[in-house]
C-alpha cells in the first residue's frame, strides 16, 4: 500500500468507525496532525498488505481505539 492509499485508508476507517472523533479533528483543524500520527502507528500494519484485507481494517480500528485512549 503506497503511503497516499494508506493515508486515505486511515482516514476513511477514522471517519467510518470513529466518526465523532473524525468531526471534532476536522472542525479544530487537527485532522492531517492526528491522522499522520495514527498513520506512523499503523505503518508496520499497512506495508505492502491489500485494502481489502478485512483483518487489516480490525488492525487498524485496534490501533485507533489505543491511540484516541492515550490524547
Amino acid at each position: 500500500m503506497t503511503d497516499s492509499v494508506a493515508y486515505d485508508y486511515v482516514k476513511l476507517v477514522l471517519e467510518e468507525e470513529f466518526l465523532r472523533t473524525y468531526l471534532r479533528f476536522s472542525n479544530h483543524g487537527i485532522l492531517h496532525y492526528e491522522l499522520t500520527n495514527i498513520l506512523e502507528l499503523c505503518a508496520p500494519l499497512v506495508t505492502g498488505l491489500d485494502e481489502d484485507d478485512r483483518f487489516l481494517k480490525y488492525e487498524v480500528i485496534g490501533t485507533i481505539a489505543a491511540y484516541l485512549q492515550e490524547v
